[in-house]
């Protein structure tokens, strides 16, 4: 390289405007060479930017007396430095088995959400990604299929994740880590080849470097040109996922006749932006060519991976999550009352019939969800569906399955086990959403009122 390492990283820097005066940066540091060549780099700019700088590691305590070692040459190298160091053991292999997850998946999760802890939620993250971190994912994703999106390799920013040595090789960051006499560890993991991504590593980039020495950089160009072009298909994406998007009550479905005017790229990628949107992003190649399968043929479902569904059914597609059935059941209080459901905030409140009737004439909605208690004479519940319920709607004469209520709505078959409804035995009185029963409706005798009102509430709130 005809330029110093640190120029390069620099340039990058400066290039894509990922460091503002001021920033807070939270560094990802394992004591390799990578991530204490960033850690120095980002000193070196510290009192030009007047960076807060943050060193976070992790101990996994899955290596013994070397992940021991790591946590040292760390807090060393901050304790020399005066940089702040933040240390977290994690029993990541006890955790990975107790939340069904891979020791890397688990690992991972842990990472981040420490980082975001130390970031303050305002700051950026740094991680020590390489450009021959880049071209071993897309080696990766060539292995297993993949689509334009797995050309693209590691982005330089995503979100408040900063990487500053992403175009430079680990060569390179060796090389820094020299002429700056860093003295760092070597994860022993990295050179066993029984891990897939390690085989990349240690045997096919050698033989390809052979071929071409420069050919991680020959990659980078690469994932250049394929970023350029999926920006494009993207924006595209984005503009037919807008003109197609649909509404049916709370439900968000995309018209198929629309999905099936793009161009096939166009249609993959609007595909994978919805399985992302939905949350599903352990997705395959195949769950794409599945999904767009069915938006030709207009109808069809694809199981996704973690519990989600594209389904295509009356000419629309839906992605969701499959949720899985909530049994409720909680006794109708005697007395006012609120209570947390689902995210849903429920609220009983009692009235006389003097009391309601001067609310109903400001507010004639209220009969929906008034409830006569004149008519409970045994213990009723709020409570999910069950088989044999059944529910007369007012002012309708016809007496219904609660089953085939849903389905003449067309309430996703996802979200029935959680509507809430209030039933005595298998007689239901009040649904959310469809109001309150015939017998159970105020009447001119009715002594006493329930009012029922149902509001969605943050997940936090």
């Amino acid at each position: 390289m005809n330029e110093p390492v640190r120029e390069s990283i620099l340039k990058t820097v400066t290039d894509s405007g990922m460091i503002d005066y001021g920033d807070r940066i939270v560094v990802g540091v394992s004591g390799g060479a990578d991530s204490l060549c960033l850690l120095h780099f980002l000193t070196t700019i510290q009192e030009e930017f007047s960076l807060e700088i943050i060193v976070a590691h992790i101990n996994h305590n899955l290596r013994g007396e070397e992940a021991e070692r790591d946590q040292r040459v760390v807090e060393e190298f901050c304790r020399e430095r005066h940089i702040r160091c933040e240390v977290k053991s994690v029993e990541v292999g006890r955790l990975a088995t107790e939340n069904g997850e891979s020791s890397e998946e688990c690992g991972r999760r842990i990472r981040y959400e420490f980082f975001d802890e130390l970031s303050h939620n305002n700051g950026k993250i740094a991680t020590a990604h390489t450009l021959s971190d880049s071209v071993e994912t897309v080696l990766f994703h060539l292995v297993r299929g993949t689509s334009l999106n797995g050309l693209v390799g590691i982005p330089e920013k995503r979100g408040n994740i900063i990487r500053p040595l992403i175009r430079i090789t680990r060569s390179q960051v060796e090389e820094y880590c020299r002429e700056n006499h860093i003295a760092y560890v070597t994860d022993s993991t990295n050179l066993q080849n029984q891990y897939n991504r390690n085989k990349i590593r240690n045997i096919v980039t050698p033989v390809f470097k052979e071929i071409n020495p420069s050919f991680e950089v020959a990659v980078g160009r690469l994932c250049e040109s394929a970023k350029y072009y999926l920006d494009f298909v993207t924006e595209t994406a984005v503009q037919v996922i807008n003109k197609s998007r649909i509404k049916q009550n709370t439900i968000t479905m995309y018209r198929c006749a629309d999905l099936q005017q793009c161009h096939q790229t166009v249609l993959r990628q609007v595909i994978l932006l919805l399985f992302q949107q939905a949350g599903c992003y352990a997705y395959e190649e195949k769950h794409i060519l599945l999904t767009e399968k069915a938006v030709q043929q207009n109808g069809g479902a694809v199981d996704l991976p973690k519990n989600y569904c594209a389904v295509v059914r009356q000419g629309n597609l839906r992605v969701y999550r499959k949720v899985q059935p909530n049994e409720i059941l909680i006794p109708f209080p005697k007395n006012d009352a609120e209570f947390r459901i689902n995210q849903q905030k429920i609220t009983v409140k009692f009235l006389t019939k003097e009391e309601f009737d001067k609310n109903i004439s400001v507010h004639k909605l209220l009969l929906k969800n008034a409830l006569d208690c004149d008519i409970i004479h045994s213990e009723i519940f709020i409570r999910t569906r069950k088989t044999a319920d059944r529910f007369l709607q007012k002012n309708r004469g016809v007496e219904k399955s609660v089953k085939r209520l849903f389905n003449e709505a067309k309430i996703p078959s996802e979200q029935r086990n959680n509507v809430l409804l209030v039933a005595q035995d298998s007689e239901v009185l009040w649904i959310d959403g469809f109001g309150v029963s015939e017998r159970a409706c105020v009447k001119s005798t009715t002594r006493k009122v329930a009012l029922i009102t149902v509001r969605s509430v943050q997940s936090g709130g």
